[in-house]
């Protein structure tokens, strides 16, 4: 069963206690109970954005995503991996003004910022195939249509969704749809009303199979069900 990644036995603590063998000297900054995110400085060094960023005025749902290269990478080679996918979104092949992910996770757990200023409210994102909008970004480092991902990144995927969910007001139940009018995309033309899942998959936006068919099955429970007991234990007071 696919849900069985997200084992009720990793913890928090755990998923995130790797971070500190991470060699890169900016710190992670905490975001909330048991998450937190390196900042965009940790891995862009002087790259800066290619273009103008809007601000996203209406988040009404999540869009997880891998990037579909390799999944064997080391801890220490992660920033770096992030600055070819930077350096990919904003040359000729795409032209985007910067990353179009506003969230990167690697099979370590670490979670990082893309897009820049991300952390600090919502920036509208970019995707293969077009963006509809109204979405944030979350991008697993790897292929998942030919490997699984470690437990350590999902949990801290369903950490950093839990989190997102709380601060743009989402309520992260996958039957109860969203509707929201597309901006255009390979699968959704311009004008066309889009229902969506709170948690929805890049696949269900655009032509593609992103995220991958190992983790688009756990939109359907596993991951949501986790988002919703992190949104509690985050948001709950001391």
């Amino acid at each position: 069963m696919q849900g069985a990644l997200l084992l009720p036995a990793i913890t928090i603590s755990s998923a995130f206690g790797r971070v500190k063998s991470n060699i890169n000297p900016v710190q992670p900054i905490n975001v909330a109970k048991g998450l937190k995110i390196f900042p965009r400085t940790a891995w862009a060094t002087k790259a800066q954005p290619a273009g103008v960023l809007k601000p996203e005025t209406s988040v009404k749902f999540l869009l997880v995503h891998h990037t579909a290269g390799t999944t064997s990478y080391k801890m220490d080679q992660v920033p770096n991996q992030i600055r070819q996918i930077y350096n990919f979104h904003t040359g000729k092949t795409k032209g985007w003004a910067d990353v179009c992910y506003n969230f990167l996770i690697d099979r370590f757990g670490q979670v990082w910022e893309g897009r820049q200023g991300s952390l600090d409210s919502a920036v509208m994102a970019d995707a293969t195939g077009g963006s509809q909008g109204f979405a944030q970004l979350v991008c697993l480092l790897g292929n998942f249509d030919t490997s699984t991902p470690t437990s350590e990144m999902m949990e801290s995927c369903a950490a950093t969704l839990a989190w997102l969910a709380t601060k743009n007001k989402i309520t992260v139940d996958q039957t109860k749809l969203v509707s929201f009018t597309s901006r255009g995309s390979n699968r959704w033309k311009s004008g066309v009303t889009v229902n969506a899942r709170p948690i929805s998959g890049h696949r269900d936006m655009s032509a593609t199979v992103c995220p991958g068919k190992f983790v688009y099955p756990l939109l359907d429970d596993s991951l949501p069900s986790r988002v919703a007991e992190l949104q509690k234990f985050q948001t709950k007071k001391p």
